[in-house]
């Protein structure tokens, strides 16, 4: 059975044993639900039904996620815990990264860590996954406070793509347009989220921004906790 049909037939272990590439992963919520409760003793529920928009989605993260994990040693065990899954999941290539409000959240300012963090854990728990380091903005927030969170990152060569994501009604795409185009002098893969919760006209407005480097938009919505 080739790739396609076990997708068509629904056969989860045949898709599994197939390598391939998990190109946006959130980790918080994207870890191993097993691991975490065999680790910490905590049982993350499963998403049971769709979240029909972004404010369920967050009460979804608080209820069963919340503040459990709220601590550097926390946020460093849902990253273990996202390599865990993903390599259960015969993925090749992982492409995550944090928010930029968490490096002074949960590494001390300090990219290095961060960095280091990500890599060690690649290494210790899946060696054979290729990591792609990515730079997480929350969209709700103001574009000078990210401008802020993002100088202690331009230029480190690790990372791979930067990503929008977050309540895309909060404000416009065009206000993260000089982000992008220092994202893209810096080489890195331009993403975003867009026509998640928004219309059709949102995404053209996005394709449409005058940034000219590699360029990739990300219209699926978010999963929860392994999305295979």
């Amino acid at each position: 059975m080739n790739f396609i049909e076990a997708l068509k037939s629904e056969d989860i272990e045949i898709v599994r044993s197939f390598p391939k590439a998990d190109l946006h992963n959130h980790f918080v919520l994207g870890g191993n639900r097993e691991y975490i409760l065999r680790k910490t003793g905590y049982d993350v529920k499963p998403v049971t039904k769709p979240l029909t928009s972004m404010s369920r989605m967050d009460e979804w993260n608080r209820q069963y996620i919340g503040e459990h994990f709220n601590t550097p040693e926390g946020r460093k065990f849902l990253i273990e815990s996202t390599f865990v899954q993903a390599k259960y999941d015969g993925v090749s290539v992982l492409e995550i990264g944090e928010d930029v409000w968490g490096l002074g959240e949960f590494f001390h300012n300090d990219v290095g860590e961060l960095i280091y963090t990500f890599q060690e854990i690649n290494h210790r728990i899946a060696p054979e996954i290729e990591l792609r380091l990515q730079i997480g903005l929350s969209r709700h927030c103001p574009v000078d406070y990210l401008e802020d969170c993002l100088k202690h990152l331009w230029g480190r060569k690790e990372f791979y793509s930067i990503d929008l994501y977050g309540d895309e009604l909060a404000q416009p795409i065009e206000n993260f347009v000089p982000i992008y185009r220092r994202a893209a002098e810096n080489g890195l893969v331009l993403k975003a989220h867009v026509g998640e919760w928004g219309t059709a006209r949102d995404i053209v407005s996005t394709v449409s921004q005058p940034l000219t480097m590699r360029t990739s938009w990300t219209f699926l919505p978010t999963t929860a906790y392994g999305s295979i």
